[in-house]
């Protein structure tokens, strides 16, 4: 049996690089107090605008597959990993001109076992790279066998040992490196991170993703038993595996996954790294094995060529020189004092514009630090007090130290500002994406960028500034919201390359958030709303007084704009839906899909209705010898109150009027009810597998939510095993189940340009979008009908003759794995009848529902009566209402 390590073989370093850019900012932090001015957030659409020049490498580039970019002399590089026909690693470096001309290609000459993880060239073209032998892989990669043979049997198979998923897994489940969705993996060192400096710059997670597609396409027709989480493993970072196993003579690591019969290779537990030199040829002229040694995961955070004589390298054991004559270690910097005990040290070292080299230390309180090369020591740079979570920096150009990448675009900083300023805004130059693979900047004017994007994969760009005289003139739309939604931002972005009378431009609120106010841009937004200074278009979300700013006639009713569509005009829509989301018979509020909360039960318990009543509820519990904490399939009070108020809290406030009813008797009895659930579940109902609860008559109710019919039949079918009746939350008032919009845009009754704000706005509700659906339920009446003629019929799939073959849809309740059958007319109809009866649109106040969780806790701890809270809450939430609006 061929001994075969299957660990992170192909481009390896892509989520190396990935981490680094997780680490080097605190993503996901508010702002610091006036770390945004208002031109930033309400920006001149003509100041940050570049134009974008793809380069072409040549046919066949995967270019997912660049690991990293710098800059020499003049021309820039970009160095790829990919795994060549023979299954062996293939690094290759590309050159090109600044204008992105002249492409050149070098093979940098690596051992079939070892994957480039950082690299920097030098200005006569030697190549410097650091890398890595990873823990178990064998010499010649799987040259040795096909993958048939390994697969097969016999002589040259090899067992598949699983890896479990665990959440070091870093690359689990990521789309595309967002730096506001990772403050965890700056926190937590543990992260492997590599590092770039002007030659080798940050990659992204959408790097790591794309190339985990890839090898997965590659290998998914014979590697059919590895999991998903083992897919997303690979082509992870660098860790020192912890725990061998040798179960009936197979050796195998439970932190990775491993292939092999030795226990002596399987146990070679520790990777290997070495610091190389190649000419520029390519050539390797020498290689040295580097320290790795530690009681924490070794990982590379900094790889910098200093100058022509010196190296530095930034790891888990802290900061070092290297001579770049022959890669011999010359000296170490005193970093006793930013240790950590667990994880050792994580620098992130970067070359300034004027050639000085300085650190970053992330973390929550992650600083910048100047580097004595001489004395080995660092200073800490003063002045800004401001951590710039939001930013991944790179090295600087110029008479700039740094420059920063956001979600929103490119930034320059010098050491001791207190603010990066915005360069390159992605939206106002129709660059679709939210961050940077890899990024050379040449100048404040010119950058050499790999850019993500779910629309068009990777491109690989020179991106230069436009001078704004000669952005053409359109009239400008202001789009406002807090919080910029993925699929509204995307459609700006096509509507602006393609209009030739108007631009959107984005003003996101969310940057007045701040540590000290993280409602910053709520109230912002809402004071510039009720002083009549509203965006031309807005994005709404729950916690706004939506039905107040329409009766005070901030909003346009859009009723003509959709009848005299002539296009919309002509398709068909879910009427009632439609005219649910309407106010007093007037469409304020555009929503292209939504989504249905609800309550399922028996049929045979509630009957053939749509909505039932705390008391009816309760008589079934009593019937049935129901235990109050699996109602609703094993929740506690906390669950069904947070429930209660997700269906029927909206029945309580009135928007429109301004006035709440929470000292009503019917919310005092929710109250009572809420009350008889257990405070807390016992750990042994945490863990109990419900999924027969229902079926085995423990439970009568389940929560459900409605994002597309199948979800209706999987309930149906799986959980209950008899026919349904989706009834809502139990409720005195009325229905107990809610729409949800997805997405809601209003037009400013104020605004300059209503007929390009509709132009823009129309498109969500045109058939072209709506078929582009998916999660939710459409407004379009043609897209239902897609979705129903789908669900009457059997899953498929395109077999290896390109021939469609139906399949069993199956779910399992315990460990019975049940047939789910397509659905009949009658099913269809009846969930489409459902649809038609729910009138109530949730709402989510966030502040509405911290009073009522607040107030209604003194009853359930027996200190207050039911009534008397509910006195208090009226009182609070009149108080707020009225306070809003």
């Amino acid at each position: 049996m061929k001994k075969f390590y299957l660990k992170r073989i192909l481009s390896i370093s892509l989520a190396t690089v990935m981490t680094l850019n997780l680490a080097a900012c605190g993503c996901g932090k508010k702002n610091t107090d006036n770390a945004v001015s208002d031109e930033e957030a309400k920006h001149d659409a003509t100041a940050y605008v570049f134009k974008e020049s793809p380069i072409d490498l040549g046919e066949g580039v995967d270019l997912s597959s660049i690991n990293s970019m710098g800059s020499f002399g003049d021309k820039v590089y970009a160095v790829a990993n990919n795994v060549g026909d023979d299954g062996n690693n293939v690094t290759t470096m590309y050159t090109f001109d600044k204008d992105g001309s002249n492409v050149a290609t070098v093979n940098i000459d690596t051992t079939a076992d070892c994957s480039v993880t950082n690299s920097a060239v030098a200005s006569d073209g030697s190549i410097y790279t650091i890398e890595t032998k990873y823990a178990g892989m064998i010499d010649g990669g799987i040259s040795d066998a096909s993958i048939e043979d390994l697969l097969g049997g016999g002589e040259d198979s090899f067992e598949v040992i699983e890896e479990p998923a665990s959440e070091d897994n870093v690359t689990d489940d990521i789309d595309q490196y967002s730096a506001e969705e990772s403050e965890d993996a700056a926190e937590a060192d543990s992260v492997e991170a590599t590092d770039n400096s002007d030659e080798d710059n940050s990659a992204d997670a959408e790097s790591s993703e794309a190339d985990e597609n890839t090898e997965k396409d590659t290998f998914e027709d014979n590697l059919n038993q590895i999991s998903e989480a083992q897919s997303d493993s690979l082509g992870g970072t660098s860790e020192a595996a912890e725990t061998t196993e040798t179960v009936d003579g197979i050796s195998s690591d439970t932190e990775n996954m491993i292939i092999s019969d030795d226990p002596a290779q399987a146990n070679a537990d520790t990777d290997v790294y070495y610091l190389v030199k190649h000419d520029a040829s390519g050539a390797e002229i020498w290689k040295q094995e580097l320290e790795t040694k530690t009681d924490s995961y070794y990982y590379v955070s900094g790889f910098l060529l200093v100058d022509d004589s010196t190296i530095l390298i930034s790891d888990t054991l802290g900061v070092h020189k290297y001579n770049t004559a022959d890669g011999t270690k010359t000296s170490d910097f005193d970093l006793a004092d930013y240790a950590d005990s667990d994880y050792g040290i994580s620098v992130m070292i970067y070359k300034t514009g004027k050639g000085e080299v300085v650190g970053m230390i992330p973390g929550n309180e992650q600083s910048f630090y100047r580097l004595n090369l001489d004395e080995g020591t660092l200073s800490p740079v003063e002045g800004a007090d401001n951590p710039f979570y939001e930013l991944v920096f790179y090295p600087g150009a110029g008479d700039y130290d740094l420059f920063g990448v956001s979600t929103e675009g490119v930034y320059t900083y010098n050491l001791g500002d207190q603010n990066a300023t915005m360069i390159l805004n992605f939206v106002d130059s129709d660059i679709n994406t939210y961050g940077l693979s890899q990024m050379v900047a040449l100048s404040d004017t010119q950058i050499a960028a790999l850019i993500p994007s779910d629309d068009a994969g990777y491109t690989l760009s020179i991106l230069t500034k436009v001078d704004p005289k000669s952005v053409s003139e359109r009239q400008q739309i202001t789009l406002g919201c807090n919080y910029i939604d993925y699929d509204v931002r995307s459609q700006i972005i096509k509507f602006n390359k393609t209009n030739d009378n108007y631009r959107i431009v984005i003003s996101d609120y969310s940057k007045f958030d701040s540590e000290s106010d993280y409602s910053g841009g709520a109230n912002r937004l809402n004071t510039d709303i009720v002083s009549g200074n509203t965006p031309d278009i807005l994005v709404l979300d729950s916690d706004m007084p939506v039905d107040s700013y329409i009766s005070k006639g901030l909003f346009e009713d859009l009723s003509d704009y959709f009848k005299n569509d002539e296009e919309l005009s002509k398709l068909k829509f879910m009427d009632h839906v439609m005219e649910t989301f309407k106010t007093d018979g007037k469409m304020y509020k555009l929503i292209p899909s939504y989504s249905i909360e609800t309550v399922a039960a028996y049929t045979k318990d509630v009957g053939d209705k749509n909505t039932w009543t705390i008391d009816e509820l309760e008589k079934i519990i009593k019937d049935k010898n129901i235990q109050y904490k699996n109602v609703f399939g094993n929740l506690s009070r906390e669950d069904v109150f947070e429930m209660a108020l997700s269906l029927s809290g909206s029945q309580y406030i009135d928007w429109s009027t301004l006035t709440c009813n929470y000292d009503s008797d019917a919310f005092i009895h929710l109250l009572e009810f809420v009350n008889e659930f257990p405070e807390e579940l016992e750990e042994e109902d945490i863990y109990n597998d419900v999924s027969a609860y229902w079926r085995e008559g423990n439970s009568i109710a389940e929560r459900l939510y409605l994002y597309g019919l199948s979800d209706y039949n999987y309930e149906a079918k799986g959980t209950f095993g008899d026919k349904i009746s989706l009834v809502g939350f139990p409720s005195d008032n009325g229905s107990g189940s809610a729409l949800y919009p997805n997405l809601q845009l209003t037009m400013s009754s104020s605004s300059k340009v209503k007929d390009g704000c509709w132009e823009f706005m129309r498109y969500f509700l045109t058939d072209e979008y709506q078929k582009t659906i998916d999660g939710a339920l459409p407004v379009s009446m043609t897209k239902m009908d897609e979705m129903i003629a789908a669900a009457k019929k059997k899953p498929t799939y395109i077999d290896e003759n390109g021939k469609e073959v139906e399949y069993e849809d199956t779910t399992y309740i315990g460990e019975t794995e049940i047939i789910i059958s397509p659905m009949t007319d009658e099913e269809v109809n009846g969930v489409l009848d459902f649809i038609n009866s729910v009138d109530q649109v949730g709402v989510a106040n966030e502040e509405v529902v911290n009073i009522i969780y607040e107030e209604a806790a003194a009853f359930f701890s027996g200190q207050k009566t039911a009534a008397e809270v509910a006195d208090i809450i009226q009182s609070r939430v009149q108080i707020y209402v009225n306070e809003i609006s």
